[in-house]
């Protein structure tokens, strides 16, 4: 059976909606291999928490050419480069709706090396102080990966899908981050898995990780194949236009709470938590 998310108790609060916390919460989204919609997760995820009221940064941080600015229906105004001149992070944000923004990818910049795009990734952390949530697109190639929660990520949304390939790769990613980033917390998300295959799914991973890593993988939550939403996405809708009453969107929209939830406790004092009696 999939472990249940954990159930937090907390002290009763004044309003409904709860203060911003006074860190972002940083969440990566990469996969094993490619195909499986990892973009498309990190897209539906910030748009969604943005919908919801908070302030969200979208990063392209994949090392490969990114495609989010064509998900989400806007054009770059530069690349990570031009931070090695006289621009700022701030400069090259690209506003795609209220709430949100993106730092759009290294487009046609093969030249930065892996080392200086570490460096100048990391000044784009100077983002995070005014957002509630960072969503890393952290692509699936190992480097990315492992720079993306180098960059401040605490926790990973590890997409696969339900076929042999995927769960063998998106086992090797749990493996690669737990030999070289084993404080990030790795979350399985199934992306287009029929739902009775699901558990089966999450059983393979979590019970490979326990018997050959000793760590459980959390299982965050299932997003349904959606065929409308990829049909608008393919007549050229933005993320957000194309979401709109899709199931798809409605999954990732509750694993984005959940993740903002649990971000807001960890940061709690601890005298907060306490009840009385």
């Amino acid at each position: 059976m999939r472990t249940p998310p954990t159930t937090l108790h907390l002290a009763p609060a004044g309003p409904a909606r709860a203060a911003s916390p006074a860190r972002a919460a940083v969440v990566a989204v990469g996969s094993g291999k490619g195909g499986v919609g990892t973009s498309t997760v990190a897209a539906l995820l910030a748009a969604t928490m943005a919908e919801q009221g908070h302030r969200v940064l979208l990063v392209d941080a994949g090392q490969r050419l990114g495609g989010l600015h064509h998900l989400l229906g806007v054009e770059p105004t530069g690349s990570l480069g031009e931070l090695r001149g006289n621009r700022e992070p701030h400069d090259l944000l690209v506003h795609v709706a209220e709430r949100l923004s993106l730092f759009p990818a290294s487009i046609g910049e093969d030249e930065l090396r892996p080392t200086e795009r570490r460096l100048l990734m990391r000044r784009v952390q100077s983002l995070y102080a005014s957002v509630d949530l960072v969503v890393l697109d952290a692509g699936s190639s190992a480097e990315s990966l492992v720079a993306a929660c180098a960059d401040g990520a605490s926790r990973l949304l590890a997409v696969t899908a339900g076929d042999r390939v995927s769960l063998v790769a998106t086992y090797a990613l749990v493996k690669l981050l737990h030999e070289r980033a084993s404080g990030v917390r790795v979350d399985v998300v199934a992306n287009r898995v029929a739902e009775d295959s699901v558990d089966r799914l999450h059983e393979y991973l979590n019970g490979a990780s326990v018997r050959f890593l000793s760590r459980t993988v959390p299982f965050a939550g299932s997003i349904p194949d959606d065929p409308d939403f990829g049909s608008a996405l393919a007549a050229g809708l933005g993320t957000a236009e194309a979401s709109s009453g899709s199931t798809a969107a409605v999954a990732v929209r509750a694993i984005g709470e959940r993740i903002l939830a649990e971000s807001a406790v960890s940061h709690t004092p601890m005298h907060r938590l306490l009840r009385k009696g």
